[in-house]
Order: C-alpha cells, then structure tokens, then sequence
C-alpha cells in the first residue's frame, strides 16, 4: 500500500456515518488493485475500503444536494473526487458498493464529507460483481 498522491490529513467534520468521532483521515492506495483506503489518523484500526464509482459506472450520477458541497468549502466539479465505500466479503459475490452515500472530497481544501443521494435510484449494498458485469 502507499500514500495517495497528496498524502495529507482529510477533515470530516461530521465523519463518516456510524464513526461520528473520527475527524481526520488520511488515504490510502492499494497497489495491487483499484481500492483505496480511508484510515483515521487517531486509530488505524478504523478504515474504510474505497473505490471510484467510474471504474464501473462510467453513467454514475447520483443528485447530491449542494448542501454537500458548501460543508467542504464548494467550488467546481472538478475539484472535487468520488469514492464509494464497499463492504468486503469472504465470498467474492457478496462484496457490495455503498450506491447511495458516496465519499466526497475537496482536493485542495483537504476536507470531506459523506454524502446522501436524493432520491432511490441507488442502493447501500449494490453487489460490485454486478455492477462490474454491468447488469445493475
């Protein structure tokens, strides 16, 4: 694993939903994959697995409230980066993607936030085996 590009400290103000007391993160690269992991600086031990909805989803496109975006400081679309969080799985077919509260990032203000989708159109626990085979 390495440290991502610019590897800094992100602030979650509000953290991660269900780990409200995680503040600052920092991410991470898997060089043996297309996953990422968001780690908390105050304990290891909390870490998320990530991966960009756009290795499988070139037409992802959840409506998130700008709301989402002022939290971090707002701006262009091209200043901020997507991830979604999956849930690991002993067996490869359970994997799931997390559709619906997708990770958001500021690049150059460092801050993020997780947001929720308007809306139904994505799930919480989307098998990333079908969605790789594109039949979701």
């Amino acid at each position: 694993m390495s440290e991502n590009n610019e590897q800094k400290t992100i602030l979650f103000k509000k953290g991660i939903l269900g780990f409200e007391e995680y503040k600052e993160y920092i991410v991470l690269k898997d060089n043996d994959s297309s996953l990422y992991y968001l780690q908390s600086v105050d304990d290891a031990s909390v870490e998320f697995v990530l991966i960009s909805p756009y290795l499988f989803a070139q037409d992802y496109a959840p409506v998130i409230s700008e709301k989402y975006f002022q939290e971090i400081g707002g701006g262009e679309d091209i200043e901020f980066i997507m991830y979604l969080i999956v849930r690991l799985d002993p067996d490869p077919d359970k994997i799931s993607v997390n559709l619906q509260a997708p990770i958001i990032i500021h690049l150059e203000r460092r801050e993020g936030v997780q947001a929720i989708a308007d809306g139904d159109k994505y799930g919480i626990r989307e098998s990333l085996a079908k969605l790789i085979k594109g039949s979701v």
